[in-house]
């Protein structure tokens, strides 16, 4: 199998992304917590202030890594959308 001197290894390329990610995540604000949620989705709230990202330790990397993707893209878009309202005059 041909490689580009650019790809790097696979397995490692996974779990490199995820703790990418997760440093992503926390350079965002977010405390990153991986547990067994069992039949609850991964999510993120906000606790006392303090956001939390709370990720399912039993998915596989790549989940855990789309799941850091969704919560951030829709953390943005809450964000902007409250930037957005705030700033709206009061009618």
């Amino acid at each position: 199998m041909n490689h580009d001197a650019h790809d790097p290894p696979l397995q490692e390329n996974v779990v490199e992304r995820l703790r990418s990610k997760i440093r992503q995540a926390r350079a965002s604000g977010f405390i990153v917590r991986q547990e067994l949620l069992g039949t609850h989705q991964s999510t993120w709230c906000e606790i006392g202030g303090r956001k939390m990202l709370f990720l399912d330790a039993a998915q596989p990397a790549r989940e855990q890594i789309a799941t850091i993707d969704e919560v951030m893209a829709d953390y943005r878009a809450d964000a902007k959308r409250s930037s957005i309202t705030v700033g709206q005059p009061d009618r």
